[in-house]
């Protein structure tokens, strides 16, 4: 089925602009099943608008993207556009209160944040609807008369350099970096972006604040800022908020700043190279990059994702496939990517089997054999259609996202699009350019492409000085560039064959009445929950199944063992499972401490077959030893890896460990790992099997008949008389008045103090009043110990329910405190947070409370969503799909007297974990 362009629906709308004195029409493309309103405007000082009107929506969102970003550094400045943006937090002259933006968010059930990037800026919210007014007026104060107090300059330049020292361990920055030292010296793409104490040197105490100011009054204008708004209110009233807020907004003379680069990202000598990368973790990894051009005037077109769509290919006959049967790669992927009106560049990236590592030379040689394979067969027209059609089946389908990814996402947009491709750009083929794919892919030669090799133990010979990153660069071998002058065929090597799994049966069922799944099997080992929903107007739906069993976690020896067992059996269905995936049919298997996930979701058009083939798979496995033994070494090298996460994440991780038996410890995990054999593997895929029961929720555009044959489809697979069990669910420690404190030795430099406090409760009350006081205390614990004392970047306070029982916790991960006195700050804290609650109103408590119930009965925003939600409740232990609402039903309930209760108890910590880390601090 092919769906044309001009059969999509179409919002037609006035465009006003300070350039013309005319209306000009413009256009916005839209899914058929979108049921927004929306509206672009051109402000007259320049400002570009998208207005989203969304009666049904439960949240609303705004977002502004300024097109400026770390490639406008100045070169004596590295950071300076990153650390803008924490200063524009700092408060404004309309509301100059520091961090009473986050607050106010936060109070009335949003969230807010925002990311610098190469030439972008973005900054978003999203807020219960009652209060986008308010909201989307302070956000536009950052914009119109910031204060950039330099009060706060020495803070925050403090705060960034903690964002710095808290990066210097991961090895994707690392890795990132170490790439930048290996591109044009010439070019911003080459320079450090963070910004620490040294690049925003303020010893003087006043030229930061100058540089500050000079950026900001440079870039910071009307005509470099795309804006989205999306609300409940209609186009004509969002388009007056937006215009009382944003009118004042500096016009900068009403010309958009120059900031382009005009600079080749990489030097003649800096192509045709291996680049050697030594990762602090065990990783191996090769990565073929292509510079050329910008791809973005043929966004349209996108010759080079459906070149992405040959090379990434899976199934039979794949790149992928032949690389991994020879034991050389773990995966593949193939992306374009871009900076528009600058440059772009087309890249293969494999992680690597320790044999692959040894034949790095071998592997670039096949890719090349398999360019070679397309340009002779691979740019045919039925492949592209085909792309266009899998296109335009999901852009026609479209899930609606949430009110803040689609404003974040498509403000980031509109420097680039016109209106009416703004919606519908990643999902454009409209023509197949043959000449167009040949003329891009002659770039893609020996002598223009980066060969980056990533392991420990490479030759090196320079460091990156910010993250001390060891690599070298050199030309490639005369070996190599001989061998890849003469491509190979290799037997079995094919362009992707006609995809089978495209949906063409979309007739939508009649929904159920009901609101939520009712039960359609309920047997010893198979209880079955369905619910057909066509509300979304998509042919959708989701089909999960849990197989729990306590082989699951029984021993150290089963956690290994069954994710193994999980992703030997993935890579067995992987051949004729991608092209189900590619079709918008997707499916993945997970595992928990409780057993084996399988999830579907996607056009419900053939779930039935796909889902046999995967029962199938299952009852037919057969396991190679040699694909075991890569799959063993991978995990092996994924437990050790854990050691480099950020402290704050592997405390956590040992919070879950004391409250979890079943959750060893990563030393017992890894040793067992080491130690499993194939032989085990053999024998624990029959094992897992001898006493199961099976879960399963059916839901979205499947009638109950059709939900009915699935469940029993499951049930004969892998249900027989004698392996029927009940639902196993993992045990779980409350604490009680246990308090359990341990000190975690981690190589790293900032030291951490996680406070996590257990309630020993599941009582709906109890929990709505927890998180309110989470609510409560998470802005003036990150004003009072990030903001004003400076302890780090991450600092983080936050009600933690877990198994239904409410809790708290609190997070600091500092580079200047030992872990005592991070907890005496903490301490000071909770004990000075007795006072303010003593003082607290009710007026301003029902801020809190609406922004929570707003959270709690916010409507979802697509099938997946949904699906999602009565799933979470299903897996977990409430008794009702709705219980959201019940807890909803108690906030309503809660007084200020409660709070302060609720309080004092937290101050008793009776059931408490506490877990430290010195790092290189001083114990102080």
């Amino acid at each position: 089925m092919t769906t044309e362009r001009d059969t999509t629906e179409v919002t037609t709308f006035k465009v006003e602009s300070s350039k013309a004195a005319s209306a000009q029409l413009a256009t916005v493309v839209k899914s058929p099943v979108d049921n927004r309103d929306y509206r672009y405007v051109v402000m007259e000082n320049g400002l570009k608008a998208l207005l989203i009107s969304n009666p049904d929506t439960d949240k609303s969102a705004a977002a502004v993207d300024v097109n400026v970003g770390s490639f406008q550094d100045p070169d004596n400045r590295l950071g300076l556009a990153h650390f803008l943006e924490h200063m524009l937090f700092m408060g404004n002259e309309k509301y100059p209160e520091v961090d009473g933006y986050f607050e106010f968010i936060r109070a009335n059930g949003g969230s807010a944040n925002a990311y610098t990037a190469d030439v972008r800026t973005n900054y978003y919210f999203d807020i219960n609807n009652e209060q986008l007014r308010p909201a989307l007026d302070q956000l536009a104060q950052f914009f119109v008369a910031p204060t950039l107090d330099p009060a706060y300059v020495d803070r925050e330049r403090n705060a960034v350099d903690s964002e710095y020292r808290l990066h210097a361990k991961e090895d994707g920055w690392r890795l990132f970096m170490a790439q930048s030292a290996t591109s044009n010296p010439e070019h911003p793409k080459s320079r450090f972006t963070i910004g620490d104490l040294d690049t925003l040197n303020n010893d003087d105490g006043k030229s930061l604040w100058q540089d500050l100011k000079a950026f900001h009054d440079t870039y910071y204008v009307a005509p470099s800022m795309g804006v989205v708004v999306y609300g409940r209110e209609t186009t004509d009233q969002l388009e007056a908020w937006l215009k009382e807020s944003f009118a004042d907004v500096p016009d900068g003379g009403g010309v958009k700043p120059d900031t382009h680069i005009g600079v080749p990202p990489y030097a003649a000598d800096q192509l045709g190279v291996r680049i050697n990368i030594v990762p602090l973790k065990e990783t191996r990894a090769l990565s073929l990059s292509f510079p050329m051009e910008s791809l973005h005037p043929y966004y349209h077109k996108k010759p080079m994702g459906f070149l992405a769509r040959i090379v990434g290919y899976e199934g039979e006959g794949s790149l992928h496939s032949l690389l991994k049967e020879q034991g050389l790669i773990d995966s593949l992927a193939a992306y374009p990517n871009d900076v528009p009106g600058e440059y772009g560049s087309f890249n293969v990236r494999m992680e690597l089997t320790p044999q692959g590592l040894k034949q790095v030379d071998e592997i670039t040689a096949i890719v090349f054999d398999y360019l070679a394979l397309i340009r002779k067969e691979g740019i045919q027209k039925w492949l592209y259609d085909e792309t266009r059609q899998i296109a335009e089946l999901g852009f026609r389908y479209q899930e609606a996202r949430s009110p803040q990814q689609t404003a974040t996402t498509l403000a980031s947009r509109m420097h680039y699009l016109p209106a009416s491709d703004l919606l519908n750009s990643t999902y454009l083929y409209d023509e197949f350019d043959p000449k167009l794919i040949e003329r891009l892919m002659a770039e893609m030669t020996p002598d223009n492409v980066r060969q980056t090799v990533i392991a420990q133990g490479l030759p090196t010979s320079q460091v990156e000085p910010y993250f001390d990153t060891q690599y070298r660069i050199r030309p490639l071998s005369d070996e190599l560039l001989k061998r890849l002058s003469k491509p190979q065929v290799h037997k079995g090597l094919t362009i992707p064959a006609p995809n089978q799994f495209i949906a063409t049966d979309l007739t939508l069922r009649t929904s159920d009445k009901a609101d939520k799944p009712t039960q359609i099997i309920s047997e010893q080992g198979l209880d079955v929950w369905s619910m057909t929903d066509s509300s979304f107007q998509v042919p959708r739906a989701s089909v999960r199944l849990k197989i729990s069993t306590p082989k699951a976690s029984e021993t150290t020896k089963d956690l290994v063992l069954l994710p193994l067992y999980r992703t030997l059996l993935s890579r067995s269905l992987n051949e004729y499972g991608y092209p189900a995936k590619e079709a918008g049919l997707n499916y993945g298997l997970s595992t928990s401490r409780e057993g084996l996930t399988v999830a579907l979701s996607g056009y419900q058009d053939k779930q039935a077959y796909l889902l046999e083939m995967i029962l199938k798979g299952m009852d037919q496995f057969s396991p190679d030893q040699a694909e075991f033994e890569q799959e063993r070494n991978r995990l092996v090298r994924n437990l050790r890896n854990k050691s480099f996460a950020a402290p704050y994440r592997q405390g956590m991780d040992r919070v879950s460990q004391l409250l979890y038996p079943n959750y060893r410890s990563d030393e017992d995990v890894l040793a067992a790992a080491e130690a499993v054999s194939f032989a085990d593997l053999k024998q624990y895929a029959t094992d897992f099997y001898k006493a199961v029961h099976i879960s399963m929720l059916i839901y979205g555009n499947h009638s109950r008949g059709e939900a009915m044959k699935l469940g029993e489809l499951v049930e004969s697979y892998v249900l027989n008389g004698s392996n029927r069990s009940k639902r196993y669910d993992q045990p779980f420690n409350v604490l009680k008045d246990a308090r359990l404190r341990e000190a975690l030795d981690l190589d790293h430099n900032d030291a951490l103090y996680i406070n996590y406090i257990q309630f020993d409760t599941t009582e709906n009350r109890e929990r709505a009043k927890y998180s309110l006081l989470g609510r409560l205390l998470a802005t003036p614990f990150f004003n009072q110990l990030r903001t004003e004392q400076q302890l780090g970047y991450i600092v983080n306070a936050s009600a933690r329910p877990v198994e239904r029982h409410p809790g708290m916790v609190f997070i600091v991960q500092s580079p200047v405190l030992g872990p005592k006195g991070i907890e005496q700050r903490v301490d000071e804290f909770l004990t000075g947070q007795v006072q303010r609650l003593g003082k607290l109103t009710d007026a301003e408590l029902d801020e809190y409370r609406q922004g929570l119930i707003g959270d709690l009965t916010k409507r979802d925003t697509n099938p997946d969503e949904r699906a999602g939600r009565f799933w979470q409740s299903l897996d977990g232990h409430e008794a009702d799909f709705n219980y959201l609402l019940d807890i909803a039903d108690a906030v309503k309930t809660i007084k200020v007297a409660d709070i302060q209760q609720a309080m004092a108890e937290l101050l008793k910590q009776q059931g408490q974990i506490v877990i430290t880390s010195k790092g290189k601090q001083k114990d102080s």
